[in-house]
């Protein structure tokens, strides 16, 4: 640690101005202070006014999402940011409630028009239900346990038309990863890189950190993660249950430890970008806020949970129009984050300026 000695400070030097040149040097320091104290009042609530209109408008179009009346809600609070726009979004908070905005937009069919030429997404479905039943048949995956299905009750918004609500595991296979610790005696065994619950985040990978478990080698093929997999998390922080991502076999060979589920779609037209949207959005993360097992600052849900999961299955073109979209929009909300970041280094870099010059 750290500390002054008695003797350096009793030789340290100190300028002393004349006595009433330091009354009137302190004086002007709180005065100085006293409009920074104001400055600071003053930033404080107007951030906090930003935050609440921008809560309130934002609310206000999600309420009214699923009425009658939501296109010209739409436009009259689209227009109302619009004209806000510059003075709104200064603030990085609300930044990050317009990008869940988007997401409960968009899972709700309320970001894109429904064309009516699109095949409904029972038909979608009843392919799925066919390759299923053909990989059971083959031996590829294992015959899933019959679930009990969706009450209307569970269903947490009314669709669009041409939807379908499915639980997630009608629409994928869901595995389980490599656990820790096996006992390996007696076992060919290699090492290979593996993911863990920090590498998965919500809707990206953090690849910095990739650690190497041992598994045994006829188990490769069982645990490897294939292009396209959907990554889900099993627990941790209360708030990061069920965080998801899309593997893109960024590591050529790589399995991912057993707090972490791996979702794997049936055929190569599902569109696994949809069901990572749609786990990453707030709805779903209200399913499993209220699902998980929770204790002091923790929570995990389990396998059964996740395969129960209510899913929106839009048809399929509609499904690629929907995540168009996010992108288009997801990819403003990064070139505001960079205009608050560029604003604050300015601001920061000036100061520096200013401080130097004193």
């Amino acid at each position: 640690m750290p500390r002054l000695g008695t003797e350096d400070a009793v030789m340290s030097i100190h300028p002393l101005p004349p006595l009433p040149e330091q009354n009137r040097i302190v004086a002007k320091i709180d005065e100085l202070m006293a409009r920074c104290d104001d400055l600071e009042k003053l930033r404080t609530e107007r951030e906090h006014l930003r935050l609440s209109v921008h809560t309130a408008a934002i609310q206000q179009l999600l309420d009214e999402a699923a009425s009658a009346s939501f296109a010209s809600s739409r436009l009259r609070v689209s227009q109302f940011l619009f004209s806000h726009f510059e003075d709104l979004y200064t603030v990085k908070e609300n930044i990050t409630e317009l990008r869940k905005a988007i997401l409960q937009l968009a899972v709700m069919g309320k970001l894109v028009p429904q064309d009516p030429n699109d095949l409904p997404a029972i038909k979608l479905l009843k392919e799925i239900e066919a390759e299923k039943k053909r990989l059971v048949k083959a031996g590829k995956i294992n015959q899933p346990k019959p679930l009990p299905g969706i009450k209307p009750e569970e269903e947490p918004y009314e669709l669009p038309e041409g939807w379908e609500w499915v639980q997630f595991e009608n629409v994928v296979d869901i595995g389980s990863g490599v656990a820790k610790g096996r006992n390996l005696a007696g076992k060919n065994v290699i090492s290979i890189p593996y993911l863990r619950v920090a590498n998965v985040q919500r809707g990206f990978l953090d690849l910095d950190e990739i650690k190497k478990i041992e598994i045994a080698d006829n188990e490769v093929d069982k645990y490897s993660l294939r292009f396209g997999d959907l990554l889900i998390t099993e627990g941790g922080d209360w708030d990061k249950v069920g965080r998801a991502c899309i593997w893109r076999e960024e590591i050529s060979l790589c399995v991912h430890q057993n707090h972490i589920f791996r979702a794997r779609k049936f055929f190569h037209e599902q569109n696994e970008v949809w069901l990572e949207k749609y786990l990453n959005s707030p709805i779903a993360r209200i399913y499993f806020a209220g699902a998980s097992k929770q204790t002091t600052n923790l929570a995990s849900i389990n396998k059964t949970q996740l395969r129960s999961c209510p899913v929106p299955i839009p048809p399929l073109p509609e499904q690629h129009r929907i995540v168009a979209k996010i992108d288009q929009l997801m990819a403003l909300c990064d070139e505001l984050e960079k205009q608050t970041n560029a604003t604050t280094s300015k601001q920061t870099a000036l100061l520096d300026a200013l401080m130097a010059k004193v």
